[in-house]
């Protein structure tokens, strides 16, 4: 067995957990991972139209301002030449992607993952050791938490249900502005999505430095706050159940046998309302998060070199690519509604009755012989005249 499997000494003391805190899932091949969400809105019936002139007038070819055949394919070609310039500018950002996973993966070797994993298990030893002070100086730790830092969090919760409902979306649509509604929160919901997968492609650009900084900051903390723990232990909770103990778990290496960490699941549940929807079938987390877990950064954490290749192609080709499209698509989407609507508002607009004046002028024609418009069949004639007399 290799030395970084190895327990040091002391691991043993105090023995594990039974029920130790949660560790990053293994990477994943993308096998495991669920389509991504797809959305479409609520069909949008068209209005009720009017009704057909009467039967008794044969009406010629109705007028109309024709423009909008003209204007729906010049929104459509947009979209098309906006879509391509997309395309051209991702097949760019892919190979900027590649060229970054490979300098990691040349910086992040064997040896230095062996490194890292040995001080990872140190201080995860050092952190137990810290907690169970800690929770002997301050019994009441979790009473602390629910009084003073769990109603803070549900606040926040709170406040994101008022802006976003969990981003439930309106089942039925009236009208355009329905319409316009429901894709700018559709919008929204997708572009969360997008810059939540980012971070953490961003987090796992370069492994090896961002796991070592984080063993270094969390190396500072724990013996910062050693001293506080005798006079004053109240100042060590927020950092040793909010920062510290996330830090470290958020870059553990995945479970094993060996590399189990000492610290109990108990001291990461708290705050129940503060939950997250993770969406990890790659290994790493690019759900929506708690906010307790965006107090951490998005980290990056102790893999087998061998899988970071791996992990990286399942992140971008299950979840970045299909969200990248989908949030490209609701743009152009949403830009088509929006130029219905800007068309619609300017026919009825203050200048609306210029144009209908023009218009009805000029499908009047000079010349009109009655006898072309009017239907002479059973029904019609006689009382179709006494109509227009009345009018």
């Amino acid at each position: 067995m290799t030395d970084y499997m190895r327990k040091h000494t002391g691991r043993e003391c105090p023995p594990p957990p039974d029920n130790p805190a949660d560790q990053p899932k293994p990477p994943g091949d993308g096998n495991g991972c669920t389509d991504y969400p797809t959305s479409n809105p609520p069909d949008l019936k068209p209005p009720t139209p009017c009704p057909p002139p009467d039967p008794c007038c044969n009406c010629q070819t109705p007028p109309t301002t024709g423009t909008n055949c003209l204007e729906d394919l010049i929104a459509h070609q947009t979209a098309e030449t906006a879509a391509l310039t997309q395309e051209n500018l991702f097949t760019q950002e892919l190979n900027k992607l590649l060229e970054t996973a490979k300098k990691a993966r040349q910086a992040y070797t064997r040896d230095k993952y062996l490194e890292l994993v040995e001080k990872w298990e140190k201080e995860d030893i050092d952190i137990a050791e810290l907690v169970r002070k800690l929770v002997c100086a301050v019994p009441c730790w979790r009473c602390i938490l629910d009084c003073y830092v769990c109603p803070l969090l549900n606040e926040l919760d709170t406040d994101q249900k008022w802006l976003y409902d969990d981003d439930k979306l309106i089942t039925t649509l009236n009208d355009l502005y329905d319409l316009q509604y429901w894709l700018t929160r559709d919008r929204g919901v997708k572009n969360r999505r997008l810059n939540r997968i980012k971070d953490v492609l961003t987090a796992w650009n370069s492994p090896a430095t961002s796991i070592e900084k984080a063993l270094n900051d969390n190396r500072a903390l724990i013996d910062s706050l050693g001293p506080f723990i005798g006079p004053h232990p109240g100042k060590a909770i927020y950092d040793v159940f909010l920062v510290l103990i996330p830090r470290h778990l958020a870059i553990a290496p995945p479970a094993t046998a060996d590399l189990t960490t000492m610290i109990d699941k108990k001291y990461t549940e708290f705050c129940p309302c503060d939950d997250g929807k993770p969406d990890d079938c790659c290994g790493p987390d690019v759900g929506e998060l708690s906010f307790r877990g965006r107090l951490v950064e998005p980290a990056a954490y102790l893999i087998d070199p061998e899988r970071y290749f791996p992990l990286m192609c399942c992140l971008i080709e299950k979840r970045y690519v299909p969200s990248k499209d989908a949030l490209s698509k609701a743009d152009a989407d949403l830009a088509k509604v929006n130029d219905r609507i800007t068309r619609y508002e300017k026919a009825i607009g203050d200048g609306w009755k210029a144009d209908f004046d023009k218009n009805a002028r000029a499908a009047i024609p000079s010349d009109i012989n009655c006898c072309d418009y009017e239907n002479h069949q059973e029904g019609c004639g006689h009382g179709q005249q006494q109509q227009s007399q009345a009018r």
